[in-house]
């Protein structure tokens, strides 16, 4: 006997004890793997901090319920052979293509729950006989295409540190590197979709798995959630979605989308945002001490971005003590000519037509400072054993010291304290007294969201919400941002995307490689404005990234020679994104006020990429030929010839 689902043409069953899964799919060929399990929880004794309980090792009871089953387990048998007095129980319900996942936890022992994957959906093959065509598509930044996970997951082998004898992983953690909560598989004429659906965004950890070298073929994927139940405590979850839907990835995106609509909404920018076409970003003091640029200069960096196109100013290390130093304390600094000549030089650069964005640290504290003496130690985040976590960065000039044994430490601060809060404010409103266009805080809108185990916080003994805080914290600074004035950070990551007007990539996919796929994250929300990074000079490659930005709609993020000089030092460089730029602006009512859309099927040529931006009834088709020889696509009953690496702009009426 067997309970079962049925949710489209997926089906889920398991056994009377809730330890035997079966998956299946009508009319196709996915299959479980054997002895395959549905949830996997990880226990915490103080000593064995990371101890394995297995679905498919306990015996609990089914029953249905409306809509769905109830899976009860009232203890919990782990591999260390010990039974703990654990309530786990386990929802699955229909809702019409999709299988909904959650779970609530009672703990009644002395250990503490500190994970639980649900679902874990441990397969065999998916739908099609030949795995190698299997195509994984993760929200690993903008987003990545993984050809042939079945094998190319082996590539994630930790070779020392993890249990790979078990499983090997390819993991994001959201909100963060991740930019989504959502990933799966395209196999045959079909889209696997895994998502975690939670407005409340606590962390996670979306991860692909394969079985451990020289084993059968599996392929898993799975969610990772993080409650910390510690005995006495009962939690429950969000909702985690399981679809199998006929179609490509573009399902998995509307699937997503349709749920984040409930909550997403279009931040409404400054129309000078809204047509930005990027910026110069300027480091003017270094982490280690040498000045680049002093405030008199900033006319003439101005006037060199201007010259290319771009005019706005991401202006960092402008505080005395210099990039990297001092957080979170910020005020000008003399030796770059005081506080009047810093107010006198964005003065000019706004009297000439230009923009200034001020930046400051939204989450480091540098361990060095008085803040952090008096204050930052307690509101720091706290790792699994009480202790701050420490991050460091190599900044160095031309010698080997700095750059081989480092020089700045930091701790991240907690989101979820009362006295970061109002520091993000006040920095937030220094920084407005300068009358900068606009205010950037780097990192918060996706610093790893490190799980805090200090529970005098706010979050107490939910250290996987911090989420909760962040988003507080960046609509207060949203607020003061009134009139004309912007709201910018780092990283792009949907829940953080409504409260931002402009976002400085840093994850995967904001620069091209082989595995590149912005299309994930530009058709699931093609309302966030983006940068591309990590073009810092005229490597042999340059004008193939400045056409990959161009062509998926990202501003120019000019950081010539990591931010060290202005556009001015790359002269092809220069040359070229002012040519880009030219044509974005000579299509602005599409690049700048259209929506980005891959609503067009078309037979293309290998190593065609195409996008599509959509304004009012008109469409514009760019068409790039990402390779070293020509090609040429038909398109509206003619031929287009693209040479290497050319692009061609077309309007559809």
């Amino acid at each position: 006997m067997t309970f079962s689902l049925k949710a489209g043409q997926l089906q889920f069953a398991v056994d009377p004890q809730g330890r035997s899964v079966r998956w299946s799919a009508e009319g196709l060929l996915l299959q479980e793997s054997a002895g395959a399990d549905f949830w996997r929880i990880q226990l915490d004794d103080g000593e064995f901090r990371d101890m394995s309980v297995r679905s498919s090792l306990q015996s609990g009871t089914v029953t249905e319920i409306e809509g769905g089953l109830a899976i009860q387990y009232n203890q919990l048998e782990a591999e260390d052979g010990n039974t703990y007095p654990v309530l786990f129980r386990v929802q699955v319900l229909v809702e019409g293509e999709q299988l909904h996942f959650s779970y609530k936890v009672t703990n009644q022992s002395e250990v503490r729950v500190n994970e639980v994957k649900l679902p874990f959906v441990d397969v065999s093959v998916v739908a099609d006989e030949q795995r190698s065509r299997d195509v994984l598509y993760r929200s690993q930044g903008h987003g990545h295409r993984l050809a042939d996970p079945w094998t190319a997951i082996d590539k994630a082998h930790t070779e020392y540190m993890s249990s790979d004898d078990h499983e090997i992983w390819l993991d994001m953690t959201y909100p963060s590197f991740g930019s989504m909560a959502w990933f799966g598989v395209q196999s045959g004429s079909h889209f696997f979709y895994v998502g975690r659906h939670d407005d409340n965004f606590t962390t996670c950890v979306l991860a692909a798995g394969i079985g451990p070298r020289n084993s059968d073929p599996r392929l898993v994927l799975a969610v990772s959630q993080f409650p910390l139940v510690q005995g006495g405590e009962e939690v429950s979850s969000p909702t985690s979605v399981v679809a199998f839907v006929p179609g490509d990835w573009r399902q998995g995106s509307a699937i997503y989308r349709q749920w984040a609509d409930g909550w997403f909404s279009e931040p409404q920018k400054p129309d000078w945002v809204q047509k930005l076409p990027g910026w110069q970003r300027i480091i003017m003091k270094h982490q280690f001490g040498k000045i680049y640029f002093r405030y008199e200069d900033l006319p003439r960096v101005y006037e060199e971005g201007k010259a290319v196109g771009v005019e706005m100013i991401l202006l960092f290390g402008w505080w005395k003590g210099g990039f990297d130093n001092g957080y979170p304390v910020y005020e000008p600094d003399p030796a770059l000519g005081g506080e009047e000549g810093f107010k006198a030089a964005i003065a000019e650069v706004q009297r000439r037509g230009g923009r200034v964005a001020l930046y400051t640290n939204g989450v480091l504290i540098d361990v060095k400072s008085d803040y952090y003496k008096e204050t930052g130690y307690r509101i720091c985040r706290k790792n699994i054993d009480g202790m701050e976590y420490r991050e460091h960065y190599k900044f160095n000039n031309d010698g080997m010291l700095l750059r081989n044994f480092g020089y700045k430490s930091f701790v991240s601060a907690c989101q979820a304290t009362d006295e970061w809060n109002k520091h993000l404010t006040q920095i937030g409103q220094q920084k407005l007294s300068y009358n900068p266009d606009s205010i950037f805080y780097d990192q918060i809108a996706g610093h790893f969201p490190h799980l805090c185990f200090d529970a005098s916080h706010d979050h107490g003994n939910r250290g996987d919400n911090e989420t909760v805080y962040r988003r507080r914290n960046l609509q207060q600074m949203r607020e003061l941002c009134t009139g004309d004035k912007a709201f910018g950070s780092e990283f792009v990551v949907d829940c953080y995307a409504p409260l931002l007007d402009f976002h400085h990539s840093c994850q995967y996919a904001s620069f091209k490689d082989e595995e590149s796929f912005p299309e994930l994250y530009r058709q699931t929300f093609p309302e966030t404005i983006m940068s591309n990074r990590y073009m810092h000079d005229e490597r042999s490659d340059f004008k193939q990234q400045l056409h990959f930005a161009f062509v998926y709609g990202y501003r120019f993020d000019i950081a010539i020679y990591r931010s060290r000089a202005t556009v001015t030092a790359a002269p092809a460089y220069a040359s070229h994104v002012k040519e880009l730029i030219a044509l974005r602006d000579r299509y602005a009512e599409f690049f700048y006020h259209g929506t980005f859309s891959l609503g067009t099927d078309m037979e293309l040529p290998e190593g065609i990429i195409k996008t599509e931006y959509v304004h009012h009834a008109r469409r514009l088709f760019v068409f790039w030929n990402d390779t070293a020889e020509e090609k040429q696509i038909s398109f509206q009953n003619r031929v287009i010839r693209l040479g290497a690496n050319e692009f061609q702009c077309e309007i559809v009426e």
